[in-house]
């Protein structure tokens, strides 16, 4: 029988997806120019997997990215073109390869030092397919277990939990929404112009 805690957080994590997935519908309507492409959050990873993973890792899944993941086990394109890692890639993937020898590198020029991390002490947990851009989250061995860190080239922002990261997602979902109106106003008004000159 599941805890009725589990429950209340699965229902958090359903409730939180449904929303991005209606801000990425506005996003995806307002991209007039096919910048990006759009997906479905993947089906909710197994207990079964979960345990693999975590035997595969040597250690348990933060608890509320673990939650998000019985909900959606991934979701490929959640902001621009970043993939949020699902079984799939924490088991071991082209994309988690690729993430790790960023988070090599970053650790090699010293980047994680100054935020204060090793590399064994960070788990990526997104990227994209291309670029330096990386979100890890720390591993209960850290010395801040759970905190999320963006880096690309640097450390960007930091969030204390991965609910405080996909909430932020989220509202830069959101931005995407205005910074897409403001371009479409302008091509409006240029059009507008350009009618006039005629």
């Amino acid at each position: 029988m599941m805890d009725p805690r589990g429950s209340d957080r699965l229902k958090y994590w359903k409730d939180q997806i449904a929303v991005l997935y209606l801000v990425q519908n506005e996003v995806q309507r307002l991209d007039q120019l096919g910048l990006y492409e759009y997906y479905y959050p993947e089906l909710a990873a197994t207990e079964a997997q979960l345990t693999a993973v975590e035997a595969h890792l040597g250690h348990r899944l933060d608890q509320d990215y673990r939650d998000f993941l019985l909900c959606a086990n991934g979701w490929k394109g959640f902001i621009q073109d970043f993939n949020l890692f699902g079984t799939g890639d924490l088991m071991g993937s082209a994309l988690m390869d690729d993430a790790m020898l960023t988070l090599q590198i970053y650790d090699e020029e010293h980047v994680l030092e100054a935020s204060g991390f090793t590399k064994a002490e960070l788990l990526p947990i997104a990227a994209a397919p291309f670029g330096k851009d990386l979100f890890t989250i720390a591993r209960p061995t850290s010395r801040q277990p759970g905190v999320v860190v963006w880096f690309a080239g640097e450390e960007i922002e930091r969030r204390p939990d991965f609910r405080e990261y996909f909430l932020a997602m989220t509202d830069y979902n959101r931005l995407e929404i205005e910074g897409f109106k403001k371009d479409i106003a302008e091509r409006e008004r240029q059009a507008g112009r350009d009618a006039d000159k005629a």
